[in-house]
């Protein structure tokens, strides 16, 4: 029998507040949204904290629904727009994060770690440059978003951001992404 108790301890300890692990879609990220809202609303967090910890949790929601490889092919119909993914939200005494982690394409894996890097590396005002710059590019036709959400986090994240890849087959790797913000 799964221990459940265990898990939850196990978030509380972590500070979650917020978890989710199965298939997210449009739907679940607007209702999973209204309670983070609800919650960060009730612990009286200051405005500007809130809105970067609404912005992280949508900007990494979506990168799931628009991004995630599916685990297999035998989706049912009404099920192919969602995607399979684990997101979490918590405050870990100073920092309030939001974590998510999602299948990907192995093959995909050094152009995102490479992309992050570079975002890694740059100060606060070379990510404003380097967002402008990349909102004057053009979007390619077989592209599923303008490419500046990573950019968009490192922008409103208060330390740089945590990634990290794991192998799951020749095919598959589980990406993880975690999104720090001061509570200010």
């Amino acid at each position: 029998m799964i221990k459940l108790l265990d898990l939850k301890k196990d978030l509380d300890e972590k500070g979650v507040f917020l978890y989710f692990n199965g298939q997210i879609s449009q739907e679940l990220l607007v209702q999973l949204g209204d309670t983070l809202k609800q919650k960060l609303k009730t612990e009286e967090v200051k405005s500007q904290t809130s809105m970067k910890v609404f912005s992280m949790f949508v900007e990494q929601m979506q990168n799931i629904i628009r991004y995630s490889v599916s685990g297999g092919t035998n989706v049912p119909p009404d099920l192919a727009e969602q995607q399979v993914g684990v997101l979490s939200v918590g405050f870990d005494g100073s920092n309030y994060f939001v974590a998510s982690g999602n299948k990907v394409d192995t093959v995909e894996v050094a152009r995102i770690r490479e992309k992050l890097e570079k975002i890694r590396s740059m100060d606060k005002d070379q990510l404003r440059a380097y967002y402008k710059e990349m909102r004057k590019k053009e979007i390619p036709e077989d592209s599923k978003g303008a490419g500046l959400g990573f950019i968009e986090m490192a922008r409103n994240a208060s330390k740089p951001l945590e990634f990290e890849f794991s192998e799951l087959s020749e095919r598959e790797s589980f990406f993880t992404l975690v999104t720090l913000i001061s509570r200010e």
